[in-house]
């Protein structure tokens, strides 16, 4: 039987984590759990006894590997992001790791990428050359064995069947997953029977039946969230009231859509020569970011040289085949013309590709901002107190020696627990930096329906904000109040605005589901024929920052006009 032995974890998680990594550690040429650690640990995504940061890696600091809590929970991100093909052996063993070129794929992602973490969930299988972790008996593409398991089954299965099914079937022998197929539903209808067999199962495998239970729920993880299936309550199956797991209509249009593809496994590709392997390496690539969404123009005629080489084994299908996720990156890198594991100077050899803009998620995907115009900052604007205390902390840090990056990065830190008192007055600084003449409303004040507003002779824009300790990122209820403040200014008119300029929402981190922000914002334009822009704290700081500091700013206008996500970061 399959063992996926991590506990669940959720897509948003796993995605915040990887960035994370990669901007702390991307620049190495590998890098040791212990970095990992360090690095999760110090951005408080894990807690020891209580407590985050340096306190949990000093309580966590054992001699004892199993009992540090930091290197555990580092080990498990380390195993589930091999899985997905987004790290990889730097050597023969296992630790060091190095990022993939699907993983930096992943960490730079600027908006949405849950099309592409889709193909990484299908694109897992065994068996592999990466590692004993995942190297059992069973020949499988797991999660398109086990759709296909759902709609056999009536579309509806309990998380033991997957251990008895799914995790510990050949799906490449018809023969035997018939017989899997056979051997469940006989089971239903009688839960005495479930169980035995599950005991039976756990035996086998020399364990005990939580253990067998715990291995479920990393594979649950990663089908809900790619929307494969969700749960179910029923007393259909046994008889007995169960939480059971239900395929969605997504789950199944996936499937239909995966077995019409040349599922490409370790033993055929082993089988073909070195200049075939190359080719289907790239295609395999290729294929997994062209159906996530990403442009490949610039790889267009290579894909279809690759496609014409491997015309016979392919047969006219597209092609089901994640290299990372089966093959060692040696011959990978050799493929696609890169060099992993060299340290800074391996990422100018990758190439990433912007996401297409063909589909209503477009605007998930974040604009940028060039700051290259030059420009002063209105110091006319900057007559309050906390506008002088920014000023002034700005300079002391540039005159302690630090880049503009670093002057970005640890005021944006230093703000991480702002409250509603502080932060409102920061960011109307910064929009007077910019050049904006911007006012904030004070606590208390109930008169005023925004945050803070953009005065302007005609094209005035009123600002909702959310400080990090009302929400770390901006939600869907951000977004709505923003569109109150349009209608109700627009109504009102206290300011001289126009429906064709923008209202913003501006808070500590972008959305973290931003496909369905976006849908939002792209909804409210269509019904109301309003723009929503969306700015992070650390755009506006590196904006502004860059004007005080390098005398770099950006086109105003854009922000009239700003909608969807904007990241202007240095």
């Amino acid at each position: 039987m399959l063992r996926f032995r991590n506990p669940g974890t959720q897509y948003s998680t796993q995605v915040q984590v990887i960035k994370q990594l990669y901007n702390s550690l991307g620049s190495q040429a590998y890098f040791t759990l212990e970095d990992m650690a360090i690095v999760i640990a110090q951005g408080k995504l894990l807690t020891a006894y209580g407590y985050a940061g340096d306190d949990a890696l000093r309580l966590s600091n054992t001699d004892q590997e199993s009992m540090n809590s930091a290197l555990m929970n580092a080990k498990m991100y380390a195993e589930v992001f091999r899985m997905l093909g987004w790290v990889t052996p730097y050597g023969e063993k296992s630790y060091p790791l190095v990022f993939t070129y699907i993983g930096i794929h992943v960490a730079l992602s600027k908006g949405d990428c849950s099309r592409l973490y889709e193909q990484c969930v299908l694109g897992i299988n065994n068996p592999t050359e990466l590692t004993d972790r995942m190297s059992y008996d069973e020949k499988v593409r797991f999660f398109k064995c086990a759709l296909r398991s759902f709609i056999d089954l009536g579309g509806v299965m309990y998380k033991h069947e997957l251990c008895l099914g799914p995790m510990s079937v050949n799906d490449e022998n018809e023969i035997e997953y018939q017989a899997m197929i056979k051997k469940i539903s006989e089971l239903r209808g009688n839960y005495q029977n479930l169980k035995t067999a599950f005991s039976d199962l756990a035996d086998s495998l020399g364990m005990k039946t939580t253990p067998v239970d715990n291995c479920t729920r990393l594979p649950i993880a990663f089908m809900k969230s790619c929307n494969f299936v969700e749960s179910y309550t029923t007393r259909e199956l046994y008889n007995k009231s169960l939480s059971c797991l239900k395929i969605t209509q997504h789950g199944i249009d996936t499937y239909n859509a995966i077995r019409e593809m040349k599922d490409l496994r370790l033993n055929e590709f082993k089988s073909y020569g070195k200049d075939i392997q190359m080719a289907l390496i790239r295609l395999g690539i290729y294929s997994m970011l062209e159906r996530s969404g990403y442009d490949m123009t610039e790889v267009e005629t290579i894909i279809q040289a690759d496609k014409e080489k491997c015309s016979t084994i392919l047969e006219g299908k597209e092609l089901l085949f994640s290299p990372y996720q089966t093959i060692k990156r040696d011959l990978i890198e050799e493929a696609l013309g890169i060099e992993m594991g060299k340290g800074e100077t391996s990422q100018n050899n990758i190439t990433t590709f912007e996401s297409t803009v063909n589909e209503r998620e477009s605007l998930s995907i974040a604009q940028t901002w060039t700051l290259n115009v030059s420009e002063e900052a209105a110091m006319e604007l900057l007559t309050e107190a906390e506008d002088i205390e920014f000023i002034n902390e700005v300079n002391r840090l540039k005159l302690a020696g630090n880049s503009s990056k670093e002057i970005v990065d640890m005021i944006f830190k230093n703000n991480a627990t702002a409250t509603q008192t502080t932060f409102y007055p920061l960011i109307s600084t910064l929009f007077k930096i910019m050049g904006f003449n911007c006012s904030f409303s004070r606590p208390g004040d109930n008169g005023a329906r925004w945050d803070a507003i953009i005065d302007d002779v005609s094209r005035s824009i009123p600002i909702e904000i959310k400080s990090p300790t009302e929400e770390q990122h901006i939600s869907i209820k951000a977004i709505r109040q923003a569109l109150e403040n349009k209608i109700i200014l627009l109504s009102r008119k206290t300011h001289i605005t126009s429906p064709e300029v923008t209202t913003l929402a501006v808070g500590y981190y972008l959305p973290n589901d931003r496909a369905e922000v976006s849908r939002l914002i792209s909804d409210f334009k269509e019904t109301y024929g309003y723009k929503i822009g969306v700015i992070d704290l650390k755009s506006l700081l590196s904006i502004a920052v860059s004007i005080l500091v390098d005398g770099k700013g950006f086109d105003k206008e854009n922000l009239y006009v700003l909608e969807g996500l904007v990241n202007a970061n240095i």
